[in-house]
């Protein structure tokens, strides 16, 4: 499924995968969903590995940097009139 959303959260489990040896791993979920519009997608989910999360959150971390400076350096804080 495609689309934009708006928010995203993440939290333990609910999934699990299974391991070597019968024991189970708890996963992280990831929840894409729109929040106050008229028109929401339905919500996206998505099962990692915790450190598939872990790395899905420091190449976040590192987008959201580098589209603060491209924002910064574009000028596109200041109001106009």
């Amino acid at each position: 499924m495609s689309g934009c959303r708006c928010e995203i959260e993440a939290s333990a489990g609910p999934g699990r995968e299974g391991l070597v040896g019968g024991a189970q791993q708890l996963l992280v979920r990831v929840r894409l969903f729109d929040c106050g519009i008229d028109e929401p997608q339905p919500d996206a989910y998505c099962d990692l590995r915790p450190r598939e999360a872990r790395h899905l959150a420091r190449q976040l971390l590192a987008a959201a940097q580098d589209a603060e400076r491209q924002t910064e350096q574009a000028g596109f804080w200041e109001q106009t009139s």
